[in-house]
């Protein structure tokens, strides 16, 4: 008995000193080396939850610790754009991309291509990740240089963070279903930014607006508009909303560009000595206003007097179209050490642009532009006066025998620059909803107050502000054309009737037209503000 019990001790020791031996190396630190062949790029290590790592490689060199035992790759170029993911391996003739790599791991040389990179070395087989994989052409995932907007049709179960297995992480894929429908705009729920986990983990939001007033419109298919006269609305009038996870928050955004050349050094809107502007505060500077540390990285500060539960850095961002767009990529880093990641899906550039109004009374008319009476982008050094359809000189409107002023209006809809392998100058966005309100309030007209007989709109109801109608839009994205419009009517009587306000004669109502997108949690928005008088 004596005996046995020795025994049972001394096998008990030799485990418990193997566990000890071997506890070093199982808690080792997930490390991975590589050399690049191009320096200035981002690696990120991601794992399947969205959880990320990421080092800036300035020489060419890098080691970086994994998040997870089991990651995939990815690169952000140097002016702060995703550059696609790191193939390890091809197998089936390149009709598949191998990309897990299982730490820790010794990579070797990557050569950076434009659309990915590629490791040129043959791995050990137990440091390939068999089950990550992409479908793939002669070796190149289908959504690199693509940003993930591609057609793939979704495996049964998928693979988790990548469900349609185009090598572009649910995370940083701006068309995670593989439909070739943005997420924003995507009214699928089940559809639309993958899995509420791999959201939750890993990932932030990021909200592209635009708001002028009519004088500042800018539309790609109003005729004789010169391009420089479009592009002056984005700056002057775009901003971003950007989800914050936890307080105190760094969003990096790449090193500070060489101011004379944009294309290099990280994204001029939220770098230092760039284009950012906090929005209550337009003077100070983002990220200058808020580094603390002085490491280039502004602390994320909330904007005052938002809903509760809502976090968010509201960012006049100042950028033209050439400086902000889709594929852009941000990191969050958050106290904790953690970092998440976001890709901006694209940059309104554009706002919906009103045509023409018809009150069915004898007053209407179709809106020349550019409007140049009052100040805004397009304004002339003499200007003098408001514009027609601005404050203080609203568009003149009459009521029917019913004494309900309702008004016929035709939009053209708001533009985005075009996303490879598009290649038109400007597309007209397709699947917005589109939202009457009454100017300055937010407070969105009641469904009784819409009609269309527009092919292309069906009613739509709760919008984002709840009881508001409105009017999806079936139409795709479509390069721009002045042939692409939309109409419908809005009572503008029963719209402030049913808040319980008038519209009598002699007074001038303004109304904001928006167009947004549907998905509640990622809601993208441009509009412009309309002014109408009553004559009677």
């Amino acid at each position: 008995m004596r005996s046995s019990s020795l025994v049972a001790f001394s096998c008990a020791t030799v485990l418990v000193a193997q566990l000890a031996l071997s506890g070093p190396a199982a808690a080792a630190p997930k490390r991975i080396t590589g050399k690049l062949s191009k320096p200035g790029y981002t690696v990120i290590a991601l794992a399947a939850n969205g959880e990320a790592k990421s080092r800036r490689v300035r020489r060419g060199k890098f080691r970086l610790k994994a998040p997870a035992r089991e990651v995939t790759l990815h690169l952000r170029a140097r002016n702060g754009k995703y550059a696609g993911p790191v193939v390890l391996a091809a197998r089936r003739g390149g009709r598949r991309a191998l990309l897990g790599v299982r730490t820790p791991a010794r990579l070797g040389r990557i050569k950076v291509r434009r659309t990915h990179a590629r490791v040129r070395r043959k791995l050990d087989r137990n440091r390939l990740v068999v089950s990550r994989y992409a479908r793939a052409r002669r070796g190149v995932p289908i959504g690199a240089g693509r940003f993930g907007r591609v057609r793939s049709r979704r495996t049964r179960g998928g693979i988790r963070g990548d469900r349609d297995l185009d090598g572009i992480p649910n995370v940083i894929d701006i068309d995670d279903d593989g439909d070739r429908v943005l997420d924003n705009l995507d009214r699928s729920r089940r559809s639309a930014r993958g899995s509420q986990f791999e959201h939750a983990s890993g990932a932030f939001l990021i909200h592209s607006q635009l708001d002028p007033d009519l004088s500042g419109s800018g539309n790609a298919n109003i005729p004789g508009l010169t391009d420089s006269q479009i592009e002056a609305v984005l700056p002057s009038f775009g901003w971003l909303a950007i989800e914050i996870r936890e307080n105190a928050a760094e969003l990096d955004c790449g090193t500070p560009q060489a101011r004379a050349d944009p294309t290099l050094g990280g994204l001029v809107y939220c770098t230092r000595g760039g284009t950012g502007r906090l929005h209550n505060d337009p003077d100070s500077r983002f990220p200058d206003c808020c580094d603390a540390d002085g490491d280039g990285m502004g602390t994320m500060v909330t904007a005052p007097n938002l809903p509760p539960g809502d976090n968010a850095l509201f960012l006049r961002h100042g950028a033209t179209s050439a400086q902000i767009g889709t594929g852009d990529m941000l990191i969050q880093r958050l106290p904790s050490g953690d970092e998440l990641l976001a890709t901006l899906q694209y940059a309104l550039g554009t706002t919906p642009a009103l045509v023409a109004y018809d009150d069915g009374r004898g007053n209407s008319t179709t809106v020349s532009y550019p409007l140049e009476g009052h100040p805004g982008p397009h304004c002339a050094p003499d200007c003098s006066g408001p514009d027609p359809g601005t404050r203080g000189n609203g568009f003149p409107v009459k009521a029917g025998p019913n004494g309900e002023v309702v008004v016929t209006l035709t939009f053209w809809r708001p533009q985005r620059r075009p996303i490879p392998p598009e290649t038109a100058d400007w597309i007209d966005i397709g699947g917005l909803n589109y939202r009457a309100s009454i100017a300055g309030t937010g407070i969105t007209c009641e469904p009784a107050a819409y009609s269309t007989s527009d092919p292309n709109l069906s009613p739509t109801d709760p919008t984002p502000e709840p009881g508001g109608g409105g009017f999806a839009d079936g139409a795709a994205d479509q390069p721009a054309s002045s042939d692409n419009t939309f109409t419908y009517q809005l009572n503008l009587t029963e719209c402030l009737r049913s808040k319980g306000q008038s519209f009598k004669v002699g007074e001038e109502r303004g109304f904001e037209f928006a167009a947004v997108t549907p998905q509640q949690d990622a809601v993208d928005a441009a509009s412009v503000n309309v002014f109408f008088k009553r004559e009677g």
